[in-house]
């Protein structure tokens, strides 16, 4: 699971720590940094996943205003394997050529290397820690992305498929989302605008997609069953059946994209922790209360809270939502705040509360209790 999270001269992140515990709910004003922090794992993700070179994913234009410093640092730590990894990478910007490049890129295993990359030499270390190779690489992309798994780095092959696979950044949107699907994705989009070719290949586990389909059908009144139509040679078209009020009725089937915003977004939220449960599965959130009404955000956060706390999945959510406050913030709240246009600065919240009011009327009026993290 993600441990902590180090940001330095991106946007308002300036020398930025973060002790990530298994369920995280930022809270704060528009502009604090909340979403801040899944840009940057979504960034640092895309890299290790070779998704792109640092100039594809890094700008110069997300530097930190009032800083001179050409560099960004990142690191992330993350629980595995019996100890602890570390990551890091520093990209440097180079104005002459309007050039971006990996300053350093460095991965640990309980202090001690696997992989180090400093100015263009790459060494490489077995699971052992002794060094396996030693040479040059190009200083515009992850040195992570391009080592092929072998027997002697498990450490690393562990590391890159919980940054490509268990790392689940997510700001959904459910009028994106479409009903026809040319192939199987193994993985979410960032919005789920690819929901119905995920759940293609969700459904290839009937035992995941019969537990998917029980849970809805506690949770969403009158759904069926999903069914999946030929559309074309490859393409398929995701349906939903809701059961008839009508006695004796068949059921009435709907195409994915005819359901409502907030029907899309309930189905996809409850599919997607039925989904990664006991997989360690890391879980980053911005608004998920979106499009839902009071009573229909709560069972799924109750839902979330308990899996979180049983080990299964580890959370960080970001919300303005009053029902999300009010059900997470004492155990897991942290208030992100900026003045004058400043740096971030982080504080957690705690239970000193007198006055008898919920957490998110006293968000409502800057009474919060907190403390410096």
């Amino acid at each position: 699971m993600l441990r902590r999270i180090y940001i330095d001269n991106f946007k308002c992140f300036v020398n930025f720590e973060f002790a990530v515990e298994s369920v995280n709910l930022f809270l704060g004003p528009n502009g604090s940094g909340k979403s801040g922090i899944f840009e940057t794992l979504r960034k640092i993700q895309c890299f290790i996943s070779g998704e792109g070179k640092v100039g594809d994913i890094f700008s110069p234009d997300e530097y930190t205003r009032w800083q001179n410093s050409p560099i960004q640092y990142f690191e992330i730590d993350v629980g595995g394997k019996g100890g602890v990894f570390r990551y890091e990478i520093a990209v440097e910007y180079e104005p002459e050529e309007n050039l971006m490049q990996v300053r350093h890129e460095r991965l640990w295993f309980d202090s001690r290397p696997l992989i180090t990359f400093e100015s263009g030499d790459l060494k490489l270390y077995r699971d052992d820690h002794l060094e396996a190779s030693n040479f040059r690489f190009g200083r515009d992309q992850s040195a992570v992305a391009l080592i092929p798994s072998g027997r002697d780095n498990r450490l690393l092959t562990w590391f890159k498929k919980y940054m490509q696979e268990k790392l689940i950044v997510l700001k959904i949107d459910p009028t994106t989302m479409v009903s026809e699907s040319e192939q199987e994705d193994k993985h979410p989009s960032v919005t789920m605008d690819n929901f119905a070719s995920w759940y293609r290949h969700i459904s290839q586990d009937q035992g995941k997609a019969i537990e998917i389909t029980n849970n809805l059908k506690e949770i969403l009144d009158g759904f069926n069953n999903f069914k999946f139509a030929e559309a074309g040679r490859t393409r398929r078209a995701l349906g939903v059946n809701f059961h008839d009020a009508s006695e004796g009725k068949r059921p009435v089937e709907y195409q994915f994209h005819e359901l409502s915003d907030g029907q899309r977004m309930l189905i996809v939220l409850y599919t997607l922790i039925y989904t990664v449960r006991s997989e360690g599965v890391t879980l980053c959130m911005d608004e998920p209360e979106n499009f839902l009404a009071l009573p229909e955000i709560q069972p799924w956060l109750v839902t979330l809270y308990d899996l979180c706390g049983d080990g299964e999945i580890q959370a960080l959510l970001a919300s303005h939502h009053p029902q999300m406050i009010d059900c997470l913030s004492l155990p897991s709240g942290y208030w992100f705040e900026r003045q004058c246009n400043g740096p971030v600065r982080v504080r957690r919240i705690t239970e000193n509360n007198e006055s008898g009011l919920p957490v998110s009327k006293l968000v409502a009026r800057g009474w919060l209790y907190y403390e410096q993290t």
